[in-house]
């Protein structure tokens, strides 16, 4: 019987160890890395093994861009730009007249474009925005 239950012990603890478990903003490894030119973004997956490329419009100047975990994420003028790591894909949300961006953030599978009337979030696993408009006064 004592045999039993230390074999219980171990195959518990051994089970709990190499169980998979959700990993954290900070333990995703960084599989993007972004790269800004005049004319285009480029953004590297290493879980796709490949660069993608985004053209820029006429004129068109990246403001701020940040990367890290399986996204990148700039902006523009017009328009925000986010690539997902996962998908080997790029997305863009166009921006409103007049539309301020705030900040923005990559960190693990999420993206963010905060500006004065919305949030867009960008998740690496769909690979699509999403946004949430603020209501006036908030």
């Amino acid at each position: 019987m004592r045999l039993s239950l230390s074999f219980l012990v171990i195959l518990n603890l051994a089970t709990a160890l190499i169980s998979p478990q959700p990993l954290a903003a900070d333990e995703i490894i960084n599989e993007v890395y972004l790269l800004v030119r005049n004319d285009k973004l480029l953004a590297f997956s290493g879980i796709q093994n490949k660069w993608s490329e985004k053209n820029l419009r006429a004129g068109e100047t990246v403001t701020e861009s940040k990367y890290d975990g399986n996204v990148a994420v700039a902006y523009t003028k017009d328009r925000a730009l986010a690539f997902s790591g996962l998908t080997g894909r790029w997305a863009e949300e166009r921006l409103r007249i007049r539309e301020t961006v705030v900040s923005i953030s990559a960190k693990g599978n999420v993206a963010t474009v905060i500006t004065d009337i919305r949030a867009l979030g960008f998740g690496a696993q769909k690979g699509v925005w999403l946004e949430s408009q603020f209501d006036i006064g908030e």
